[in-house]
């Protein structure tokens, strides 16, 4: 015995078997089901066809490669080392202020920095860890108008902590005094493995 769908059978279907179902009811030529479904699903606000994204810019995707590489070199280094926000506040105990650092952010890529947060760089992505008055980053770095060939990977740490570091103003001369670095130090890089190590050996002094 075929089945009779009524309006309050069809409410009681999930919505994809109504689309199957409103599907089935067009090949069959049974207008009425049809109207139906095709009632019930506007009811869900479930016809309307879903947004296609713009595809990534060449410079927005390279961001987004670079920000998911330097992601993995934090999250292996948080296998070396204890980097967890709560080590980090037993461990600065007593400093004012103190507010512990996410390595990653919430969708476990690098985090977006400041200096591109406001539009003075193209690309200004990173990680960081903090203990005591002490803060490390390893980022991406690409100024405004640059060809993509031109980012450099930096470590910006303590400049007691560097192994031949410069100051942070020699790394990053467009910063502005408004820009306040996280460190007074930096070194620069051309390629991440190299940046990786840098920061590895920074990591290495202020998570001993």
């Amino acid at each position: 015995m075929a089945i009779e769908w009524t309006e309050e059978r069809v409410a009681a279907l999930e919505t994809p078997q109504i689309k199957n179902l409103r599907e089935n009811a067009l090949k069959r030529d049974v207008a009425a089901l049809a109207e139906i479904c095709t009632a019930e699903l506007a009811k869900r606000n479930a016809d309307k066809p879903r947004r296609i994204g713009q595809p990534r810019s060449e410079a927005k995707q390279f961001e987004h490669d670079m920000a998911d590489q330097i992601a993995a070199v934090g999250k292996t280094l948080a296998e070396k080392y204890d980097l967890s926000e709560a080590t980090a506040k037993a461990k600065s105990e007593g400093v004012k202020g103190f507010k512990a650092h996410k390595l990653l952010d919430s969708k476990g890529s690098a985090k977006l920095g400041g200096m591109q947060r406001d539009g003075s760089v193209a690309v200004d992505r990173y990680i960081s860890y903090r203990r005591g008055k002490d803060i490390v980053t390893l980022s991406v770095f690409l100024l405004k108008d640059q060809p993509l060939e031109s980012h450099e990977f930096q470590v910006i740490a303590p400049l007691a902590m560097l192994d031949g570091g410069k100051p942070v103003a020699e790394i990053r001369p467009t910063a502005t005094p408004a820009q306040k670095q996280s460190a007074d130090g930096g070194l620069a890089f051309k390629d991440l493995d190299s940046a990786a190590a840098a920061f590895d050996a920074v990591l290495a002094k202020i998570a001993a």
